[in-house]
């Protein structure tokens, strides 16, 4: 982005859609931490460990996908990346969650801004999943890809940290300090995912997708998924 009031409107605008908060169904998924923390597998004491590691499997992962769909080449392009990106997903709980959240933003990203690319993408039946909204999003607004991809991967970690507030005893000062501390996993999980296609971007995360797949096993359930 190049400096003067214009990227300072479409920063603005980014932050707003950045927002944890924003109302696309957020606060209703852990994917699948809630059964990692159900299992005592996640606690306190490893959870910033854990989201370094997520940031590098998981969210550089997402966060290509989010890179790609800033620069896509027509709309038939972008709904074969949310294909790709879903079959990528392994759990259904996570994958449905990504899709649900997905739609959502880019109804809510339509409607205010008025702005045709998105309005034709929302229009459209095909599955789509948030990392891929995202960026779409942050292109039809002139962000560029690295810009994008960090600010997608904070949201997520943001959201994730404020799940985990609800699972765990953790209180907002550590929260806060271990989401300062992330900040450099992150810069460094967006860069390579702008620096890459999403085809070349590994994840192995067979924990995280088994227990996000034994979710609705749990006795009792404060998410979805």
């Amino acid at each position: 982005m190049q400096d003067g009031p214009h990227n300072l409107t479409a920063l603005l605008r980014l932050q707003q859609f950045a927002d944890s908060a924003l109302p696309i169904g957020g606060a209703a998924h852990s994917f699948g931490l809630e059964s990692l923390a159900d299992s005592r597998l996640l606690h306190v004491d490893n959870l910033e460990c854990f989201l370094f590691d997520y940031l590098y499997e998981t969210g550089t992962l997402e966060a290509t996908y989010c890179a790609a769909s800033c620069r896509i080449d027509g709309l038939d392009a972008w709904s074969a990346l949310n294909i790709e990106l879903g079959a990528r997903k392994l759990a259904r709980e996570s994958r449905d969650a990504s899709a649900a959240m997905g739609r959502r933003f880019l109804q809510l990203a339509a409607h205010v801004s008025k702005i045709d690319l998105l309005i034709a993408a929302a229009g459209r039946s095909a599955e789509v999943h948030l990392s891929a909204c995202f960026g779409l999003v942050a292109g039809a607004m002139g962000i560029d890809r690295e810009a994008a991809a960090a600010a997608y991967l904070q949201q997520s970690i943001t959201t994730l940290i404020s799940c985990c507030q609800r699972l765990l005893a953790l209180g907002q000062t550590r929260a806060q300090e271990i989401l300062w501390n992330l900040k450099p996993a992150v810069i460094d999980a967006a860069r390579r995912a702008a620096s890459m296609p999403p085809a070349h971007a590994g994840c192995f995360t067979p924990l995280l997708d088994v227990a996000s797949a034994s979710h609705p096993t749990l006795s009792t359930r404060l998410f979805i998924s």
